[in-house]
């Protein structure tokens, strides 16, 4: 029984040597494929945008599903895109926006609690932010049932969703 866990280990042994990792070689002078500059001589990735991978639901109507409308965001650096269901953004514009600290601030932290808000109600829109943002968990709503909403809706976050329909 030793005997054949010893033969078992020397087995496992040479077949992981023989897989190796070919990512951590790389030929004298040359370098990694992540640092390979493109073709305006930056880094790969490198650019104005942050990286981001966010979903954004927006129902026109809160409390109905089949009003809603889902668009996808990824920034990656110099790239960006907006996919799903069509809306009146440009995909640039919204990930430049996320380089802003109070843009960033608000979609990882969430809304803050201690905000005192007009009673004011600016209508049923509500909308749902999930994915990643530099590696920061999204997970928020905003909605236009009082005036810290509808100042996000088209101020802070405007760039992020379409204007309200109201």
């Amino acid at each position: 029984m030793r005997r054949s866990v010893f033969i078992l280990a020397i087995l496992l042994a040479l077949a992981l040597a023989a897989c190796g990792d070919d990512a951590s070689e790389t030929a004298v002078g040359s370098e990694p494929d992540d640092t390979l500059p493109d073709d305006d001589g930056q880094p790969l990735g490198a650019g104005p945008y942050p990286i981001a991978d966010l979903t954004i639901t927006v129902f026109a109507d809160g409390s109905d599903a089949a009003t809603g409308i889902t668009y996808r965001l990824a920034c990656l650096g110099d790239t960006a895109t907006l996919t799903g269901d069509p809306v009146a953004l440009s995909a640039a514009t919204v990930c430049l926006a996320l380089n802003d600290d109070d843009v960033r601030t608000r979609l990882v932290d969430g809304f803050p609690d201690e905000m005192a808000c007009t009673m004011q109600y600016g209508g049923p829109e509500l909308a749902v932010i999930a994915g990643t943002l530099d590696g920061a968990t999204v997970d928020t709503t905003v909605d236009r049932t009082n005036g810290c909403g509808i100042a996000e809706w088209s101020g802070l976050l405007g760039d992020l969703l379409p204007p309200a329909s109201t």
